[in-house]
């Protein structure tokens, strides 16, 4: 019997805006994406293996890593409880 396990990445957009880039220091458009990867069995997605937010400038390309809580704190982020 052949199993056909892998992984798959799944980008979500979370928020657009202007916010003050860390390394840049101005103030430019970001964007806010959570990025999930899936274990997959069979090309199904059955087991989340890792969730990060990323924070992303559009002017220098510098990706911050935010917490959950911190990305809830952006405009228009849902909070799962």
């Amino acid at each position: 019997m052949i199993w056909l396990v892998g992984w798959k990445t799944v980008i979500k957009g979370l928020w657009q805006g202007l916010y003050t880039c860390r390394r840049c220091l101005g103030r430019y458009p970001h964007d806010l994406q959570e990025r999930t990867e899936w274990g997959t069995l069979f090309f199904v997605p059955l087991v989340p293996l890792r969730r990060e937010r990323l924070l992303t400038c559009h002017n220098c390309g510098f990706v911050t890593r935010l917490s959950r809580a911190d990305a809830e704190r952006f405009p228009g982020v849902e909070q799962k409880k």
